[in-house]
């Protein structure tokens, strides 16, 4: 058995909701940019703190306007894209999900809140709301109206209740 992803901090993991929010509209075409460059800054940020390898990183939005998916498996991919959004909108759910193996979990936290922060900002959104979370796959087979709803309780629930 290969035991070399046990070492140094071995397989980190982090996950967080948040709700995005911007006073005006935003063009569907942009949210999908933001979508993407937010999973390529994570995985940057990550490899500049020594990840050796980035696991998947992954994300989830939803908005009145439907859903998208943004996923990366490293630097050397850039992310994908899937899914679409009928029009604009300014209030956006994300989920969002980062594996990375050779950094500590507090540096695969500080790397996806830094660069999801900063993208948001970059597009015109603040953080409304923030809660980190374990995983979301149970949410990939959700409707958009339930997986909103999830989000929402989720995101209502005080710390440590």
């Amino acid at each position: 058995m290969d035991e070399a992803c046990y070492l140094d901090h071995g397989v980190s993991g982090y996950g967080v909701a948040v709700k995005l929010h911007r006073d005006r509209v935003v063009e569907a075409a942009e949210i999908g940019a933001l979508l993407r460059e937010m999973m390529d800054a994570i995985a940057v940020e990550c490899v500049a703190r020594g990840a050796r390898f980035i696991g998947h990183i992954k994300s989830h939005l939803v908005c009145s306007e439907g859903t998208l998916k943004a996923d990366t498996i490293g630097i050397n991919h850039p992310a994908a894209l899937h899914g679409s959004l009928r029009g604009p909108a300014k209030d956006l759910f994300v989920a969002i999900n980062s594996i990375v193996q050779g950094i500590t979990e507090e540096e695969v936290k500080d790397s996806t809140l830094k660069a999801a922060h900063g993208l948001a900002e970059r597009h015109g959104f603040q953080v409304v709301k923030e809660k980190e979370h374990l995983y979301f796959d149970r949410y990939d087979f959700a409707s958009d109206e339930e997986y909103m709803k999830q989000l929402e309780q989720q995101l209502e629930k005080e710390p440590g209740a």
